[in-house]
């Protein structure tokens, strides 16, 4: 069940940023190689966050329909109680926290920083520069047009056709090999052993030429992964780091590794339900704990970097209070409190 709902929420979720990375590889923006990084940082980033609402959900649903077909009424008649129950999720709920907390604390960092370092290198070659070899290439709209027949390496380009648009005339360059150059003023295509034609043939002002060499002002690319330097940094530099931006962000990573267990107590208490009684109901109601406790998250990690709250509370108070509401409807759902509640209902009546 848990991989499941994981595998389900993976999908619904990743299919739109997969469909606007195409985009922006067919605008040239990306290779298809960083592409593949980014989806692949994203995937990372979804399953550890997606990874404690599965885990929540998965033993809502499983429990759920124990309780709908009488299974936990024969296991309470064996002897086996709701405290029993939570063996077993301990025991995935600390690998899954293990996993997380692999995720958050190191792989995701890891996986950002190499492709921001794949971005850096792409602002400077031609792949990242939106050149394709055997295919065009378009910047400003059109106006600039860049065809590159063959590519050896990652900077060397072979039979090149350029159509550009400037100040109301069109021009087309034909070049046998070319290759980058990064200066102070931006990128450069220097073309060798070619063709200049300006403007439209038979028509006033018609030129053409040939050249040995000729360079070509590159438009600049918008290839970007926009994350900020704290969330790249690894774990032992936020370990030793004493600012309140390395302290909240070392709290915003351990909080997906204790969501697993705070969720994983309430979900217990929660799944109760009588037998034949639908799960749905309680469904919705784990739907709205959910997202009461994900906007809290985001408050709390708001919250500490303002300064709002003071250190020692940070973003842990999140989990804790969760686990306290797992705590306390298993306090509730006890033996003795039940008979007490059934002692009371009668006087009230």
């Amino acid at each position: 069940t848990l991989l499941v709902i994981l595998v389900v929420l993976l999908m619904l979720i990743l299919a739109n940023a997969l469909v606007k990375l195409l985009g922006q590889v067919a605008a040239g923006e990306m290779s298809l190689e960083l592409m593949g990084i980014f989806f692949g940082v994203r995937v990372i980033k979804l399953v550890g966050f997606i990874t404690p609402p599965a885990f929540f959900f998965a033993i809502l649903w499983v429990l759920g329909q124990m309780y709908r077909n009488s299974e936990m009424v024969a296991l309470n008649a064996a002897g086996i109680g709701i405290l029993r129950l939570y063996r077993p999720f301990l025991l995935v709920s600390l690998l899954l926290a293990l996993v997380t907390g692999a995720i958050s604390l190191h792989l995701y960092p890891l996986a950002k920083a190499h492709a921001n370092e794949r971005v850096q290198r792409e602002r400077t070659s031609v792949q990242l520069g939106g050149l394709k070899p055997g295919g065009f290439t378009e910047f400003n709209d059109g106006q600039f047009m860049v065809y590159v027949g063959d590519a050896r390496g990652q900077e060397q380009l072979k039979d090149l056709f350029i159509r550009y648009d400037r100040n109301g005339r069109s021009g087309v360059v034909l070049a046998a090999s070319s290759h980058i150059e990064q200066r102070e003023d931006g990128r450069f295509l220097v073309l060798e052993k070619g063709y200049r034609y300006d403007g439209e043939p038979g028509a006033e002002g018609f030129s053409k030429g040939s050249f040995r060499q000729y360079g070509i002002r590159l438009p600049e690319t918008r290839v970007s992964l926009q994350a900020s330097s704290v969330e790249l940094l690894p774990l032992p530099l936020l370990l030793a780091g004493d600012s309140l931006k390395l302290r909240t962000e070392l709290q915003w990573r351990l909080a997906a590794p204790l969501s697993v267990f705070a969720l994983m107590l309430v979900s217990v208490p929660l799944a109760r339900s009588l037998p034949r009684q639908g799960v749905y109901g309680r469904l919705i109601v784990a739907v709205v704990f959910y997202a009461v406790y994900l906007n809290l998250l985001r408050l709390a990690q708001d919250w500490m970097r303002k300064g709002v709250l003071p250190d020692w509370m940070g973003i842990w108070w999140v989990p804790a209070s969760a686990a306290l509401v797992g705590l306390l409807l298993l306090y509730l759902d006890t033996p003795a409190v039940n008979s007490r509640w059934r002692r009371l209902l009668p006087r009230r009546s």
